[in-house]
């Protein structure tokens, strides 16, 4: 399980400054938190569970994209794909603020995004 998680991240191609921001913040982590919380949390946990909480939000824009592009497609009305462009318009704002609230960059945010998916499957 945990080579399996450690391939998967080696295959997402984070950068070293990406993986030293990780690990900077696995630091802090640690720092505030009592020891026997953080006994258990690793460099691969911590990069698992951003790439859970960058895709949150994000999924449920990209449900909508597809349900409006189908309802566009079932009722033959091309004026309905302004839904489908405001909700892409809307998750890239999610991902571009999730990469500033986590002082990340936005390829960076993107990178944990994809992860989160392959960990999926």
């Amino acid at each position: 399980m945990m080579s399996d998680l450690k391939g998967k991240i080696a295959n997402a191609r984070f950068s070293k400054r990406e993986l030293l921001g990780f690990k900077d913040q696995l630091r802090a982590l640690k720092k505030i938190y009592h020891p026997n919380l953080t006994d258990k949390l690793t460099l691969q946990r911590l990069i698992q569970e951003e790439a859970k909480k960058s895709i949150v939000m994000t999924r449920y824009y990209f449900v909508a994209i597809i349900l409006f592009t189908l309802a566009t497609l079932i009722f033959g009305e091309w004026s309905y794909l302004y839904m489908p462009a405001g909700m892409l318009f809307f998750a890239l704002l999610d991902i571009r603020s999730s990469a500033r609230e986590a002082n990340r960059t936005i390829k960076c945010q993107v990178k944990l995004m994809k992860l989160a998916v392959t960990l999926w499957f």
